[in-house]
């Protein structure tokens, strides 16, 4: 500060002079103070940058951690898979690299802690140095300005004045240099925290490098082992089953050949039964046809028959028809008719219609006649047990008033004795009928016999009269036969038609078992009643449309 020469200047701003002096040198050293206590305090605080450091390191920390995290849920998840023992290993060596690496990491961070702390003594002491410095220096300066203001001249002052300047640049100078090897240290530290965070880092990356090797190599062990054990399992599951499939076949074959070798002494035993049975009720019957009715098998015109013979001597015998249970222009099966009438002797009655299923001729039942159809020649037999063969008019009514049983087929094939076949009068045209067929033929001796013949083997209807006529009979007519060949005895079925029946002949040894049955014989359509108990009339019946 220069003075004024005039001497009124100079005394009016002596005062101003020595005030501001004194402001300088207790203004001085207490900035410096406040200065060098706020760059302690800064530096002993963290700056905006070192902040963010900061933030940027927690920030990567967490992300370390969650690596971490998913690591180690992964690392998880791949020993699950692993057997027991590998599991067992890897969880020791786990535990073993977990603790080594928390005694590492609680050493680096004792050494941090301790750092740290040798750091803040070193700070504290700088600090509390450069306060004591600065309150002595201040204290010094105010003394000295006071005693320099008492005695020193205002050259002197002003010179004063300029070496406090000089001091207050001198102190802020030292404490810049202060702050700067304080920031020179700081960034040493950060760099050695940041060296000492890459180093763990990086041990940690080559430890869990080798983990996740050593758990990629066992892995593979253990698929390869896996894969190997699968192969054996499939393998052997395959020759199993294959065993398994062999003797199962091999079971499957011999209950085959069991079973049919079964069936065939089964079918072979009741063959068995069957023919000694049928024979046995052939040669001696089952004592329900009494004495009058015979069966027996013999070889005529060079035919093998089977032939029921049956007396009408014996007033006891009687001789009927069956219809169909529902009526009219219906069938029932062959064994069910048998059941329902219950005969001793049952053979194929007339032929019938297969459009229709209409017998062609007529038949009378107790003396009632239940169908009419007009053509063929009829067996008739009285309510004496005299039997007769009439040839009826085609087309024309026959009055059978006499005859408590009729039942009209043919053609005719003996007349006294003589073979008088002549299926074209008889209106019999079907080539069917005419070819060679299995027959069946009913014939009368002179002794008023009847005899029922049947062949299995396919033959003319000439000599089928030739095997009648070789029986012994006078009169012959031919019934159905071919596929609807049916002949029962005495319980033995000895053909059995291949279809059902419309009608058919039955023989009773009784006339008691005949009584009983005769409500069977004629279904509830043909029946009607009779005027009174004595007295037949002959009633016809027509049953269109049923």
């Amino acid at each position: 500060m220069r003075l004024s020469r005039n001497p009124a200047a100079r005394t009016l701003t002596l005062p101003t002079a020595l005030f501001v002096l004194s402001l300088l040198c207790f203004a001085a050293p207490s900035q410096a103070a406040s200065r060098h206590h706020k760059s302690a305090s800064a530096a002993h605080s963290r700056s905006p940058k070192h902040h963010a450091v900061s933030q940027a390191q927690a920030a990567h920390l967490a992300r370390l951690a969650a690596q971490e995290k998913a690591a180690w849920r992964a690392h998880l998840a791949k020993l699950r898979e692993l057997p027991r023992a590998k599991r067992l290993a890897m969880k020791r060596h786990d535990r073993h690299f977990k603790k080594v690496e928390d005694q590492a990491h609680a050493q680096r961070l004792a050494q941090q802690q301790a750092h740290q702390q040798r750091l803040a003594q070193k700070q504290a002491r700088q600090s509390r140095l450069a306060r004591r410095t600065s309150h002595a220096a201040h204290g010094a300066q105010v003394a000295s300005a006071r005693a320099h203001h008492a005695k020193t001249p205002p050259r002197a002052l002003a010179l004063a004045a300029q070496s406090s300047h000089a001091r207050a640049a001198h102190t802020s100078a030292a404490q810049a240099q202060h702050n700067a090897r304080l920031a020179a240290i700081q960034a040493k530290r950060d760099a050695h925290l940041a060296a000492l965070q890459a180093a763990h880092h990086a041990h940690l990356a080559a430890a869990q490098a080798a983990h996740d090797a050593h758990l990629t190599a066992a892995q593979r062990l253990h698929n390869a082992r896996l894969l190997s054990h699968q192969a054996r399992l499939a393998k052997a599951q395959a020759a199993g089953l294959a065993r398994l499939r062999a003797h199962q076949q091999a079971l499957a074959q011999r209950a085959l050949a069991h079973q049919t070798r079964l069936a065939r002494a089964q079918s072979a035993h009741a063959a068995r039964t069957a023919a000694q049975r049928a024979r046995a009720v052939a040669l001696h019957g089952d004592n329900s046809g009494g004495r009058s009715i015979h069966f027996w098998q013999t070889v005529a015109a060079g035919v093998p028959v089977k032939v029921i013979t049956v007396d009408l001597n014996d007033q006891d015998v009687k001789v009927s028809a069956v219809m169909a249970r529902r009526g009219n222009g219906t069938s029932e099966p062959f064994r069910q008719m048998i059941e329902r009438a219950n005969p001793n002797v049952a053979v194929t009655g007339t032929f019938f219609s297969l459009d229709n299923l209409r017998p062609i001729g007529d038949i009378v039942i107790d003396g009632s006649l239940v169908h009419f159809g007009g053509m063929g020649t009829a067996l008739c037999i009285t309510p004496a047990n005299h039997a007769d063969m009439v040839t009826t008019d085609w087309g024309r009514h026959h009055d059978w008033t006499g005859y408590d049983f009729v039942c009209a087929c043919g053609p005719r094939l003996l007349r006294r004795g003589r073979v008088v076949l002549d299926p074209a009068a008889e209106r019999f045209r079907d080539r069917h009928m005419l070819a060679p067929n299995s027959r069946i033929a009913v014939g009368i001796t002179r002794g008023n016999k009847i005899v029922f013949a049947m062949t299995h083997e396919p033959i003319y209807l000439g000599r089928l009269a030739k095997v009648m006529r070789v029986l012994g009979t006078s009169e012959a007519m031919n019934l159905d036969a071919g596929t609807s060949t049916g002949f029962y005895y005495n319980g033995a079925t000895l053909a059995r038609p291949g279809r059902q029946l419309t009608n058919m002949i039955v023989v009773y040894g009784q006339k008691r078992r005949y009584e009983r049955a005769l409500d069977q014989l004629v279904p509830a359509a043909y029946h009607h009643a009779q005027a009174d108990s004595g007295a037949r009339r002959q009633v016809s019946v027509r049953l269109a449309g049923r």
